[in-house]
């Protein structure tokens, strides 16, 4: 019997000590992990810091730094387990055997202190992966919050003319989400007569009256679009209607109407344009002075 004790002692002891190599394989490979981590948190905090690598990336450096911390502990901790058993065999004490010297009670309190250990390191790489889990979750929603709006600042005074998106709808980079209107510049567009429109000059003066509104403004003739005129108003809030396009197109340049607050962006008014170069001139300006 005490032959046989003492073979199944040293194969026992042999056996931990293998199981020990293991281990320590096991360290050093975290050890290496935990090098290379180390490195790639410092490269990235590097490149973060220059603006080349986003905080999503760096914080899963982080994260990748801290787990490869936890899992040298985790290592540590399956080399001192192993090394208390190596020790308690040596002493003839088979730690998860049911064939020892000491008593069964005492080799189970033993048992439950070593279980006790593993599962304190458990908790405690599980806490700091929930942690780590928090911490993240509130820097997601930290920064999805800061997606949902943005400052949008124009140029020129401007106006919202239509919205390309809704509420809660996602959007890629460089997708229009709405239409402005720049105010910084007044138009107004006018349908003639082709006897008109044959009289009329780029630079002409004419004057210009909005329905409702008695006020008369000076105005110039900067543009003579004629009859194919619908191509020139891609690019303007208000496309001309079909009865407009069935006449001649005439721009005018208002000035009058950028010194009125509530008259710069108007986008949609109406009224009357009298050119002032004509031989009736002289009843017409009387004529709009009563407002007709």
């Amino acid at each position: 019997m005490q032959t046989q004790a003492k073979d199944y002692q040293e194969g026992r002891i042999r056996q931990i000590q293998s199981r020990i190599g293991e281990a320590q394989a096991a360290q050093e490979s975290a050890a290496a992990k935990l090098r290379e981590a180390d490195s790639a948190l410092k490269r990235t905090i590097s490149l973060n810091d220059r603006g080349l690598q986003t905080n999503i990336t760096l914080d899963k450096a982080k994260a990748d730094y801290d787990v490869a911390q936890q899992d040298i502990q985790g290592a540590q901790q399956r080399y001192n387990f192993l090394t208390t058993e190596l020790a308690a065999a040596k002493n003839g004490v088979f730690i998860g055997d049911s064939y020892n010297d000491a008593p069964s009670s005492t080799q189970r309190i033993r048992e439950f202190d070593l279980r006790l250990a593993e599962l304190n390191a458990e908790s405690q790489q599980a806490e700091m992966r929930l942690k780590l889990s928090t911490e993240q979750i509130a820097a997601e929603r930290l920064r999805v919050n800061k997606l949902t709006a943005a400052d949008l600042n124009t140029e020129n005074p401007s106006i919202v003319w239509n919205f390309l998106v809704s509420g809660g709808e996602y959007v890629n980079r460089g997708q229009d989400l709405m239409r402005l209107v720049d105010c910084s510049t007044t138009m107004v567009t006018a349908s003639v007569s082709e006897s008109v429109y044959a009289r009329l000059k780029v630079g002409m003066p004419a004057q210009f009256r909005l329905n409702a509104d008695k006020r008369v403004f000076d105005a110039t003739i900067t543009r003579l679009g004629g009859s194919g005129a619908s191509g020139l108003y891609a690019t303007l809030a208000i496309g001309p209607s079909t009865e407009h396009l069935t006449r001649f197109d005439v721009a005018l340049d208002v000035p009058g109407l950028l010194e009125d607050q509530e008259l710069a962006c108007a986008v949609g008014r109406t009224g009357r344009v009298l050119f002032t170069g004509g031989p009736l001139s002289g009843v017409r300006e009387t004529l709009a002075r009563f407002g007709f």
